[in-house]
């Protein structure tokens, strides 16, 4: 197993050469998806004047590069955007409307929306 079962993240191998390369790609994920916050979930172009930090979940019809990548993460780095599918269970604060969503049968809902078990 070179990456974690969940979201990819490149593990660490016996003998490995530049092992900061891993280690770093691995910190720069969870920086990306550990309590996260996005700017909105309607976004189906990249923001202008985006800065590093910042994130979206791309709308229902995205363009030009984002163009197939409804519902997915989008994270600007400071030079380009990282795209990443949701799990199940993800949770994201959504900034300009200040409510909680989660990632559940292949959308994002409020909690409001999910289903109640029985």
């Amino acid at each position: 197993m070179t990456d974690t079962p969940r979201w990819d993240l490149p593990l660490l191998m016996a003998g490995q050469a530049q092992k900061e390369i891993s280690h770093n790609e691995a910190l720069l994920a969870i920086d990306r998806l550990l309590h996260l916050v996005v700017h909105d979930r309607t976004s189906c172009a990249p923001p202008v004047g985006a800065r590093a930090g910042d994130a979206v979940i791309i709308g229902t019809e995205p363009t030009g590069t984002w163009a197939g990548s409804a519902g997915m993460l989008a994270s600007f780095d400071g030079i380009g955007w990282t795209l990443v599918t949701p799990r199940a269970g993800c949770l994201a604060w959504i900034r300009n409307e200040a409510i909680l969503v989660v990632f559940h049968a292949d959308a994002w809902r409020t909690l409001a929306a999910l289903p109640q078990a029985a």
